[in-house]
């Protein structure tokens, strides 16, 4: 009977019918609900308090331990523990309201590592300005949090990510205000930024950072394109520029040939991609007038394909 409970519930909020969202979301409240529930059954006999709190401290993350090669885990595990029910909500509106978005575009699975590795990223932020203080002598080591808890890092990856996949995107504020997305999270970004030199949250602020710029790298490098293949390209186009310069323009090579059947089938290649990215341009800024739920069933399925070419 326990056993089939588990499973429904586990099917219910974790299965896959269940969007990256949800189940992110749903992860994080029963890892509140669970730590919670562990500080009360211990509370009495008082003795035993110290054994949960240090259970859910041996969880959080903290770059003074990092240091000493202790509690390498942490930097997974700290993105799922949360302080109090604000600090969960506030994360989780964020991520339900603008994650949802960029998942209804992009998939589950970018929403997932998004997410997981803007955490890891965030930690690693974390550990850097802290050893960075500790390096430095700064007195502001003295104010940095022993522990960092919550999932705003990898929330703040999927926010700015969405910003730069959809930037034109428009939400109602208080359904009210229309406002395009970017503005947004221009804001959160700046506050981000300005909150890593105060002394009430500097740990806080610095995995946001580490969010951000894996946002960041991964919109540029895998939602809109390949990092890597796009960085060479560069690379080769500005060697291109140079080697011309010393190069004679207009210079005739007599024994070229011209292959019209190959130059015309790589004409209609290049005409028949562009008239994929128009298309798919026009679903876009679709999307940020009406929204995706308005989009008619081949609009959904082109933009899908497209996401799956990427």
């Amino acid at each position: 009977m326990i056993k089939d409970a588990l499973d429904t519930f586990f099917v219910r909020w974790f299965g896959p019918s269940r969007s990256a969202v949800q189940q992110i979301i749903a992860t994080c409240v029963l890892v509140f609900l669970l730590s919670w529930f562990l500080i009360l059954i211990t509370l009495y006999p008082a003795s035993n308090r110290g054994i949960s709190q240090a259970i859910l401290d041996w969880l959080k993350f903290s770059p003074f331990e990092l240091s000493r090669g202790y509690k390498f885990f942490s930097a997974f595990t700290y993105m799922f523990l949360h302080i109090d029910v604000w600090h969960l909500l506030g994360n989780m509106l964020w991520l339900y309201f603008v994650g949802s978005i960029l998942e209804d575009l992009v998939g589950k699975q970018h929403l997932w590592k998004l997410f997981i590795w803007g955490g890891l990223f965030g930690a690693l932020f974390v550990q850097i300005f802290y050893s960075g203080l500790v390096f430095m002598g700064n007195e502001g080591v003295l104010f940095f949090p022993e522990n960092t808890l919550g999932a705003s890092a990898g929330v703040s990856a999927v926010v700015l990510a969405t910003a730069i996949f959809t930037p034109r995107y428009r939400l109602f504020l208080f359904g009210l205000i229309e406002i395009e997305i970017r503005w947004i999270v221009l804001v959160k970004v700046l506050l981000d930024v300005m909150g890593i030199f105060g002394n009430n949250n500097a740990g806080g602020y610095a995995a946001h950072l580490g969010g951000l710029l894996w946002g960041t790298l991964y919109a540029y490098g895998v939602l809109k394109g390949d990092f890597l293949q796009s960085t060479m390209l560069a690379f080769s186009n500005f060697s291109d520029r140079i080697v011309s310069f010393f190069t004679t323009k207009n210079r005739k090579n007599p024994s070229m040939r011209v292959n019209k059947s190959a130059n015309s089938v790589d004409s209609k290649s290049r005409k028949s991609n562009h008239l994929s990215e128009e298309v798919v341009n026009e679903i876009l800024d679709k999307i940020s007038q009406v929204g995706y739920n308005n989009l008619t069933q081949k609009e959904k399925e082109t933009l899908f394909k497209a996401s799956q070419d990427q």
